[in-house]
């Protein structure tokens, strides 16, 4: 091989080395961006959670906005069971 060729390999080594670095890097990025937003979803969650138990949200009301907003099973999700038990005992 020629030094030409030699160094061409090099380079196509190097390059492909960097895109997995920047493949990594960029996975660590994403899965640092969905914990910081799960971390917010759950706080958020507990304080609807508190709102509903302390009567300063009507869970007929958070009802109508889940069914507004959300679909599918991110909806089964928001009304759980023990949501639609709040309502039927008023």
């Amino acid at each position: 091989m020629s030094k030409t060729t030699d160094r061409l390999e090099r380079l196509k080594k190097q390059e492909a080395q960097l895109k997995a670095r920047i493949q990594q890097e960029q996975a660590r990025i994403s899965a640092s961006t969905r914990k910081e937003r799960t971390g917010k979803l759950i706080a958020w969650g507990v304080v609807i959670e508190q709102k509903l138990a302390q009567g300063e949200i009507e869970p007929e009301g958070w009802i109508q906005e889940c069914q507004r907003l959300l679909s599918g099973r991110t909806l089964e999700r928001a009304l759980v069971q023990e949501l639609k038990e709040l309502t039927s005992n008023k």
